[in-house]
């Protein structure tokens, strides 16, 4: 992922230095299929195929990659005369017709302005899951996500999702400004490489929001930490869906919300 440098002033109580700030890299991001707007979204432009795939399968609109005919990326410049960003656009022609693009839409309580569909999308099922793991597993997958997640250590502006399996081995890492953008991207990343993310363990630095959890569903991964906290309906989606949810995930520290005994056995 690209990053922009500027020039800043750091203020210690030693005193006031000028220096190079790395900053992540945010650009308008749209989507349009078989010749029609689709969406419109803010988004780190890494990773920029998987998260066109992504968002159309949460969509509902493909299934597989093989469903994209053909896909094209063209630069646009932006309705903002004054703006030296320009946008990255996404041409998407599928092999089969589209009757109607998913309405409404909404923006989500993330960053990046992102959007989601009107109502959230739910598992076919229950995730029944029998998988176990020791809570010193998910201290080590933090460090790993972070250790990888180049562009998070070197701007602390971005958000990072990785998919582990049960040994805390990674599969996939992704980041974006838009911490629901890195659920878009590993679900494309999936698609993309043939990776079975179902019974595997996702792991966020970003606040597990509704959508958030919406999505980890999508991916079917029994086992949700953040390195932060769930909003009360996204612990109440885990609940009812039968997904365990840890966050504020520290040294020696792990809390549980939902199907402990994932987890605590």
């Amino acid at each position: 992922m690209k990053s922009d440098k500027l020039e800043s002033a750091l203020w210690t109580p030693q005193g006031v230095v000028s220096e190079s700030t790395a900053l992540p890299e945010e650009i308008p991001f749209c989507i349009q299929i078989n010749g029609s707007r689709l969406i419109s979204i803010a988004a780190s432009p890494s990773q920029r195929e998987a998260l066109v795939l992504g968002f159309l399968h949460y969509a509902g609109l493909i299934r597989a990659a093989t469903e994209v005919r053909a896909l094209h990326f063209s630069h646009r410049p932006t309705d903002n005369t004054t703006a030296t960003q320009y946008n990255i656009c996404a041409d998407v022609w599928l092999d089969h017709d589209v009757d109607t693009l998913p309405a409404p839409w909404m923006r989500t309580s993330g960053c990046g302005s992102g959007v989601i569909l009107g109502e959230l999308r739910e598992p076919p099922e229950i995730l029944q899951h029998p998988l176990q793991i020791a809570p010193e597993l998910l201290i080590e997958i933090r460090q790993k996500l972070q250790e990888a997640a180049s562009m998070y250590h070197e701007t602390r502006g971005v958000h990072a999702s990785g998919l582990f399996t049960p040994e805390g081995e990674m599969l996939a890492l992704t980041e974006d400004i838009g911490r629901h953008n890195t659920l878009d991207k590993l679900l494309g990343l999936c698609l993309m490489h043939g990776i079975q993310p179902d019974g595997m363990i996702l792991f966020t630095t970003g606040r597990i929001s509704s959508e958030m959890m919406s999505k980890a569903a999508w991916l079917r991964t029994p086992i949700v930490g953040s390195m932060t906290a769930p909003s009360s309906l996204a612990a109440a989606l885990a609940e009812a869906w039968g997904i365990t949810v840890a966050g504020y995930i520290r040294s020696g520290q792990v809390r549980v919300y939902t199907h402990p005994w994932r987890i605590l056995g």
